[in-house]
Order: C-alpha cells, then structure tokens, then sequence
C-alpha cells in the first residue's frame, strides 16, 4: 500500500509540473520531452488559477517580433493532462490575462459583436464521448457578467452543441445541435437503427426562440458520406452521426454555409433549407481546381464579400488519415464560374495531421493565427505565409477546439486580488486582477491595525504580468494592512483592493475611496478617483502616521 501510494504521488508529478508564476518557455527541450510533465501550468501567490504555460519552440525576434498583430490570445485547453480545463486568455507574451475556467470545460470561446457591444461567446455543457455536446450558449460582456444564456430550441430536448456560434449582423445567433432519432439501417445490417442527426439554427438569444432550423437528413444522403456506422447506430445512446456538423456561417444574401466533416463537404443552403451548391465530398457541385481538396475540415469561413473562403482542412480522423499533414486553407471562390481555387495554404511547424478540431483565424494585418486543435500547439504566421512564432502549451493529452487573436478591453467588477507574505523583516505584496486589460500601475499603500482604512501611500510599480510582486521596504513593513489601486496608462485610479494582513483578514476599502467610472473604459468598477487627489489629500495622513510608527519604534 505504502509502495502503491509513493508511485501514485510520482506518477501526479510526472504527469503535471507547476511553474513559477507568469512563467514562459523558449526552446525547452525539458517542456517538450515531458520532462516538465505532460501539462506544465502556472501558479500564483494572489491566485488560485494554474493556467497552461507556454512554451515558444519558435520564439519571435528581432526580425519578426514588429511583424506580430499586437492583442490577445484566446484558447481553452482541456484534456486529461491539463489541470484546469476551460477559457484561458493571455497576451502574446504567455502571460495569463483571464482565468475563465469557473465555467468548465469548454470549445468555443471566441469574441464577437451584440448589440453594438464587443462580447465573449462561450459554451458549457456536457461533451459525449461521440465528439458533440449538448449545454448552453453564454454571452458576457466586458465585465465578464452573463447577459445572455440560449440552447437549441424545439428539438425535443436536445441542447446546443460546442461546435460554433456566430453571431450576426441582426444579433442573432447561428449555432450548432445533435439529435438522436430512429432511422432504417438495415442497409448496414443494423436492425432498429438510430441516426445522430447535424442541425444548424439560427436563434435570437434575447428570447431564446429558432428563426432558422436545417436539419441534415432532410438534405443530405447518410450514404453520400465517409464515415460508416462501423459499431454505432444500434441505440439511442450509440446513434450513427454520419455528418457531424462543425460549422455554419451567414453570407449577406442570407444564405447559411454549413460545414459537414464526415461528408468532406460545404453546403450552401437557402433559406427555405434547400441546398444551392456543394463544395467538396462525393458530390461537389463546384468545380475544384489543384490543391483545392479537403478532408474531416472544421472552422468553415466567408471572407471578402463571400469571395474568399478559409478552412482547417484536418485531413485526417481518429480511424483513417489522408494525407501526412493538416494545413490551414484560403480559397478563392468564383461564383460566375461556380469554382474555387487555392489562394493559400498554411503548414504546420511540426509537420503531423491533427486528427480532430483546429482553426484559421485570418487577422485585419494579414497575418493569420492558426490552432491546431488535438495537436497542443498555437502558430502565427505573415502576409507571406511565414512563421513569426510557434507556441505548444502541452505535451501529452493536451488540447484545444481552436485558438483565437482579438483585441480585448476588459474591466472586471471583482477588486484585485492581494497576498501578502511576511518572512522575517521581508514583505511581498503579490496582485493581480483577473480579466482587466488597462491596468498600468500598482499603487501600493499601507495601514494599521488601529486605522485599517486609513491608507498611506507606499510605492508605485508597473504591473508585470498576471501577477506583480511588490517589495515593501523600511518601516513600511510596520504596516498590518496593505492594500493596491490599479491605475490606468493616463495614471487614473480604476479601481481598489480591499486591505489586506498577512494572515488573510481583510477590509473593505474606505468609504472615500471611489473614481469616476469614465476611468476604467466606460465601464463600472466596484471602486473609483484620480491619482493626483488620492495621494494629495493623504500626504498629511502619511505623515501622521509614519511619525506615530518611528514613534512607535523608539
């Protein structure tokens, strides 16, 4: 038992290695052998997130590094190796922006536009092992609040899956569905068969109700596709998903374009559900020029006024593979001779076929951000089609959907977090803020036990990272309470922390301490005011009290 228990807390080791706080990797051959484990993660003082941590196996440079889209990255790892499954947000530096992981697992997580607002779409449900989903479809605003929460409608219970959302130009929202239904198999000697039926919908997410519903069967032959029933299609629990809808799109006719991985096909579909053309499967309806073919493709896109079309071609599934790797495609489609030829294509660092998920995200730069969704990696590449960096962020079972760059300007309505940490006669003060984007500066301030809400101002530090650890120095260790404002690049307030011992004990910030709400980017923070009369109106105080300390001392 005892030997059992040893191996067992080698093995947790083994499998998953923590690293210092805002910790990235370059070139390490100890991250990619797995001598770091199978999912190195982060871990901080001020926080209980242990985000996946990076590590460049290309790093950009002095070449490259101007050619990067500045913004932010937006993946959600999950697998077996990864600590904490969910939504991840960083800067392009691997440095953790938000922790979003409370949500759970989750695929899509993406930035989009609602009601003239930037907002982040994110799914959480339940992920069966047939590779689809059944949950909800959230959509949070710059504070990370929910204002919206929507499934599938009028599917008899079935609820939307992981696959896509999108919104639209109306404020709708285009997502994917399974469900189950009764089907004849006995083509493939299935005695009561049952189909896993692909559906898009279009759904307004303010009153939950479909304007749009396609369902799969009704257009699309199971026999014209590439995945055979093989051990499924016997129940309700095993049901036969012989299209897999992964994908689905509105152009500016109105018209849904709709991605099919099993049957290797895009179609166009009207309005009234009926299918204008075919690109790609057994049936291509559109002629395919060199280069132009794909396979088991996910994250199907318009690009240009619908004459451009981007798409991870896989190439590749669990039980078959095509080709001996995944690319990243951009199309480019003549619609007055019904055709498409390749534009582009995108390689990966590693050249390997990713067996399942993946994404081309192409940026306002030209550049493009592709995932490569089963394979742990991230890369960014030019107008050229050249390589500026290349980030894996795992080694063994490590994933992710897809991988996004957006520009994102968030203010929490939590106040930063503040550890403090006494050894001897050295103070650290670690923050940080979860989800804020405008922080520049820390200000430090301290107070003591008889006047906890009292504050005297102590330092200021630039933020560094997730987390910036702020020495304090001479008699300010005399301080009991600490306490931080996070100050915006214009030096304004956004917002501040409660106090905060070292044992933990805290309280809430004093009633003066408040700023103007236009400081932190139009929206409210818990707390608000302006550096200049924060430290203005508390430099007698300071004085008060750092003379009552010195006092104090002698």
């Amino acid at each position: 038992m005892l030997l059992q228990s040893f191996l067992s807390f080698i093995c947790l080791g083994i499998l998953s290695r923590r690293a210092l706080a805002d910790t990235t990797y370059f070139q390490s051959s100890d991250y990619s052998s797995g001598t770091l484990g199978s999912g190195p993660y982060q871990t901080f003082k001020s926080s209980s997130s242990t985000p996946s941590a990076w590590n460049f196996v290309v790093p950009y440079n002095d070449s490259t590094a101007g050619q990067i889209e500045s913004g932010l990255v937006f993946i959600a790892p999950r697998g077996t190796n990864v600590n904490s499954p969910g939504a991840l947000i960083y800067d392009k530096s691997g440095n953790l922006i938000w922790d979003g992981t409370h949500f759970g697992q989750t695929l899509t997580f993406k930035v989009a536009t609602y009601k003239g607002e930037p907002v982040i779409l994110l799914w959480t449900g339940t992920v069966a092992g047939a590779g689809v989903g059944f949950g909800y479809d959230l959509i949070l605003n710059n504070k990370y609040e929910i204002i919206a929460n929507f499934t599938a409608a009028n599917l008899n219970g079935s609820l939307a899956d992981f696959h896509d959302i999108e919104m639209t130009s109306n404020d709708t929202a285009l997502i994917t569905a399974y469900q189950p239904k009764t089907w004849d198999l006995s083509a493939f000697n299935i005695t009561d068969g049952w189909l896993l039926d692909s559906i898009a919908q279009e759904v307004d997410p303010s009153t939950g109700e479909a304007i749009f519903t396609w369902v799969a069967s009704d257009h699309v032959d199971p026999d014209s596709c590439y995945a055979s029933p093989g051990t499924t299609g016997t129940s309700a629990d095993n049901p036969w998903d012989y299209f897999h809808i992964n994908a689905v799109n509105k152009d500016g006719a109105g018209n849904y374009l709709i991605s099919s991985r099993h049957c290797h096909a895009i179609y166009n579909v009207a309005s009234s559900g009926d299918i204008i053309w075919t690109l790609g499967g057994h049936n291509s309806t559109v002629t395919m020029n060199d280069g132009t073919t794909f396979a088991w493709q996910h994250d199907v896109r318009w690009h240009n006024q619908e004459t451009q079309m981007s798409l991870f071609d896989n190439e590749g599934t669990a039980w078959e593979l095509d080709s001996s790797s995944s690319r990243g495609l951009l199309l480019d489609f003549d619609a007055s001779n019904n055709s498409v030829s390749l534009n582009k294509q995108w390689i990966p660092y590693n050249v390997t076929v990713s067996e399942s998920q993946g994404n081309v995200g192409i940026l306002d730069s030209g550049n493009t951000l592709i995932g490569w969704g089963q394979i742990p990696y991230f890369s960014e590449y030019n107008a050229d089609g050249q390589f500026l960096y290349v980030v894996q962020f795992g080694v063994g079972d490590v994933q992710s959907y897809r991988a996004y760059h957006y520009n994102w300007t968030a203010t929490p309505n939590t106040r930063p977090s503040v550890f403090v940490e006494t050894d001897g006669s050295n103070t650290t003060v670690y923050t940080s803020w979860n989800g804020a984007t405008e922080v520049d500066t820390w200000q430090l301030s301290g107070s003591t036990a008889d006047s906890p809400q009292l504050a005297v101002p102590i330092s200021n530090t630039s933020r560094s990272g997730f987390e910036t650890a702020i020495s304090v120095t001479g008699t300010s260790t005399n301080f009991t309470y600490f306490q931080v404002a996070a100050l915006n690049s214009n030096k304004k307030i956004i917002v501040y922390s409660n106090f905060t011992a070292s044992d933990g004990s805290q309280q809430n910030p004093a009633a003066n301490q408040t700023v103007d709400s236009s400081n932190s980017s139009g929206s409210d923070s818990p707390s608000s005011g302006s550096t200049q009369v924060t430290v203005g109106s508390r430099m007698i105080t300071f004085v008060l009290v750092t003379l009552r300390i010195l006092f104090t001392l002698v």
